[in-house]
């Protein structure tokens, strides 16, 4: 069915693509506070609260502090797929849109 597409804005592939980077950075950060934080509870003291504490919450904040730096990477490569998905929509336009003009060059009996 014609006309039954869909709108692409490249801009805004772009600029999301640069927001997931600085999403999956964010992760990254955050990722080295986590394991920083979580080594200085370590240090917090041995009474009996803080051994629990970290029986239970360690095996649980260690998963978390490795598995960060990944999905954070992850993401980070989700926003440079878009930016360069953005750039390839622009490129194929470009491409189209002068193809097109070369041909209608060609045929001047064809109406602008």
């Amino acid at each position: 069915m014609a006309g039954s597409g869909y709108d692409v804005d490249p801009a805004v592939l772009k600029a999301q693509g640069g927001v997931f980077e600085d999403i999956g950075s964010d992760f990254g950060e955050a990722a080295k506070k986590l394991k920083s934080t979580l080594t200085e509870a370590e240090e917090w003291g041995s009474d009996e609260f803080v051994k629990i504490f970290n029986d239970f919450y360690k095996p649980v904040s260690e998963g978390i502090a490795e598995s960060m730096p990944h999905l954070g990477e992850e993401i980070s490569k989700i926003g440079s797929k878009l930016q360069a998905m953005g750039a390839h929509y622009d490129s194929t336009e470009r491409e189209q849109h002068d193809h097109l003009a070369a041909y209608a060059a060609h045929r001047p009996d064809i109406a602008h």
